[in-house]
């Protein structure tokens, strides 16, 4: 049997190696920390001439290139060999003998347009990393310990011999509380566990459960070639463990334990959830899939450790086809979920939230003995939640670094950590520019800067959700038109399954400028339920714009009812439209319609559509709007009522509502009221 073979790495821990205090290092440097890599730019030298180098109008100033043009006796000292400074003055419209006059300003546009263009290679240098980044390797010995080396954790190698001749190696990756025994055989892993040695008791009962993640997620799968396995999915989740572990600080903070701390809480407010609803008369019958759905959507949320293929803590909320019990199955996008992940961060920033260790950010009790009353008049629970104490870090050398000083209630200050809680949204949701504002307001933090506060115009909603095709250019101020054209099976009021062809139009007549969510700090897990609302509320909206006008990216497939068969879809502006309208007068596309919906849509000051489409021989005219937590409101309607008589005394607006809620389509919505309503 070999010896143990050692591997040098980066410090595993915040605040605990005292050369790396004693080096003044912040915890998100040592969180950060990673083995050193070569790159064009990676040292001082070579960082002078870096793409991203300052080009501020003082660096402009002080540049050989401009020098001469501001009246300093420098342009002696230009290398004219040097193809940097060659560069410059073909920029700056400058010829070999220096001819630069007034009609020479035109030069300073090409300057403007030099650095429009190295801005973009810059976006691209981003697009390029970004790449290169997301691509973690495959499964191997050496990739392993590339990503080992990566994540800053220690790595222990070791080879051994089994009794019948066959030579392993077993990898063991280790941080200051988990640790991770690999073991392969010519590059296959054979065997992976997880070990947790902290000292909190409320972390060991999870670690199992993510063991057996990460194991699947380095086995092969039947029919799998080691030369696919990718390490994607075990990076994204040992990442997650490798960060916790990175952040904690012995003694004082484990940041594992303040995450299984908030899950007890948010389990405890799920359980009551789940009583309450089974008391309720109108869920009486229900079956428990049904009631367990109903709660996540429409209460509290559903926490849940260490599910769905991911290691951690995560918050569900929503999910597609939400009022159906039928099991999801693992090659289908019906009724997959919306979640919010937690984790934790080390605080970069001025007022943000230390992180909090607590079992008991709510009561026992989980609400108040006095009840509110709502708007409506009716009584309103109010939980009770509670504030833990802060994490006050006991007087070390080794925690100087990693704490920070706090102003308290009574103006006493303490040491905290540097670390925060983060909320990670999966899926990432599309919000306007006020509900993303307000969104940060319930976390109680600032948001991050955008593109409005650099003097450009923020993205519109549109273009965040309906990407234009790559060298597409589209002017914000400008109409836009998505078109999709799809078949649809649908069934009618005698359960005769039918097939239609919809060409869906979605209108949008003005810029709906917005921002994509993706991550963002909060301090209590009272914030995350204050939130919940306003996210379904796009994530329903998200949900029917993708069934109805998108096919790329992750399509959300249709239901068993009404299944999509052969669909293209494509954007159009109003001069698109008009050549479409001129092609179509001379030649048949050879694709007849039998229904046009025709959508305009609105997002202030709630999200809400104008549906049009043809019912017998008038035209269906709707309006709706989504209102907090995903419901459905009909606001307009000319289908009810038929000169004064009602058409059907058993379809009333709340119906109409229910049935999109329920079909979370616009097309298949609309079969459903020329069928019922007529």
């Amino acid at each position: 049997m070999a010896t143990p073979t050692p591997m040098k790495h980066a410090p595993s821990q915040q605040g605990r190696t005292p050369s790396a205090t004693a080096q003044g290092r912040t915890p998100s440097q040592l969180a950060a920390a990673t083995p050193p890599v070569s790159t064009p730019f990676s040292n001082a030298a070579q960082a002078a001439f870096s793409p991203r180098g300052q080009r501020s109008p003082q660096h402009v100033k002080k540049s050989p290139a401009t020098s001469g043009l501001l009246g300093q006796p420098n342009m002696g000292a230009l290398n004219f060999d040097s193809p940097s400074t060659a560069a410059a003055m073909g920029a700056l419209g400058m010829g070999n003998g220096f001819d630069v006059g007034l009609d020479g300003m035109g030069g300073l546009e090409t300057l403007t347009a030099a650095f429009a263009s190295e801005d973009e290679k810059l976006r691209r240098l981003d697009a390029i990393l970004k790449m290169l980044n997301e691509k973690k390797g495959f499964v191997s010995d050496a990739g392993i310990e590339r990503l080992a080396q990566r994540l800053g954790m220690e790595l222990l190698s070791e080879e051994q011999t089994t009794p019948d001749g066959r030579k392993t190696k077993t990898l063991t990756i280790a941080g200051s509380a988990v640790a991770m025994d690999i073991v392969l055989e010519n590059n296959i892993v054979l065997s992976a566990t997880l070990s947790y040695h902290g000292n909190a008791s409320s972390v060991a009962p999870y670690i199992e459960e993510a063991s057996d993640i990460l194991l699947r997620d380095l086995q092969l799968k039947k029919d799998q070639s080691p030369l696919t396995k990718t390490l994607d999915d075990f990076a994204a989740n040992f990442e997650r463990l490798a960060l916790l572990d990175k952040l904690s600080i012995v003694p004082g903070l484990d940041c594992h334990e303040a995450l299984v701390g908030i899950f007890s809480s948010l389990e405890r407010l799920h359980s009551w959830d789940i009583e309450q609803a089974k008391r309720a008369p109108d869920n009486a019958g229900k079956p428990d899939p049904v009631i367990d759905s109903l709660v996540m959507c429409q209460k509290n949320g559903k926490p849940v450790m260490n599910a769905r293929g991911r290691v951690g803590l995560a918050l569900q909320y929503w999910k597609h086809r939400r009022f159906s019990n039928r099991p999801a199955r693992k090659d289908e996008t019906y009724g997959r979920i919306w979640s919010i992940l937690l984790g934790c961060a080390a605080i970069d920033g001025i007022g943000l939230p230390p992180v909090r260790v607590s079992k008991d950010w709510i009561s026992s009790d989980i609400i108040l003995k006095q009840e509110a009353t709502g708007a409506d008049g009716q009584q309103q629970n109010v939980l009770d939640w509670q504030e833990p104490d802060n994490v006050s870090l006991p007087p070390s050398e080794e925690n100087k670094d990693a704490g920070m000083e706090l102003l308290q209630a009574d103006l006493s200050t303490t040491r905290v950590p540097r670390v925060m809680f983060t909320a990670t949204f999966d899926h990432p949701l599309i919000l306007p520019q006020n509900d993303w504002a307000r969104l940060y307001a319930l976390a109680g933090v600032e948001p991050p800067p955008t593109t409005a506060d650099f003097g450009q115009a923020p993205p519109t909603f549109d273009a965040l959700f309906f990407p234009l095709p790559s060298g597409a250019k589209q002017d914000p101020s400008e109409a836009r038109t998505i078109s999709q054209t799809a078949n649809v099976n649908t069934y009618d009021e005698q359960g005769n399954l039918i097939q239609r062809t919809h060409r869906n139009s979605l209108y949008i007549y003005k810029p709906i400028y917005s921002q994509e969510v993706t991550e963002m700090p909060f301090a209590h897990p009272r914030q995350l339920i204050d939130m919940l609302p306003l996210l379904r509320q796009y994530a329903f909206l998200s949900t029917l714009l993708q069934t109805s006008f998108k096919n790329d990216g992750d399509p959300i497939k249709p239901s068993e009812e009404s299944k999509d068969a052969t669909v293209s879809s494509k954007t159009t502006t109003v001069k698109d439209q008009l050549a479409d309208f001129l092609a179509d007068n001379a030649a048949d596309d050879g694709h007849k319609q039998d229904m046009n919906l025709d959508v305009i849509l609105w997002v202030h000051p709630a999200p809400h559509m104008q549906v049009v489409f043809p019912m017998g021989s008038s035209t269906a005219n709707i309006s709706f709007r989504i209102l907090g937590g995903g419901t459905v409101e009909i606001t307009a309607e000319n289908i009810l009522d038929v000169n004064g008589q009602r058409r059907k005394k058993t379809i009333t607006r709340e119906i109409l509502a229910t049935a999109l809620e329920r079909l979370e389509n616009l097309g298949e919505w609309a079969e459903w009221v020329r069928t019922r309503v007529v």
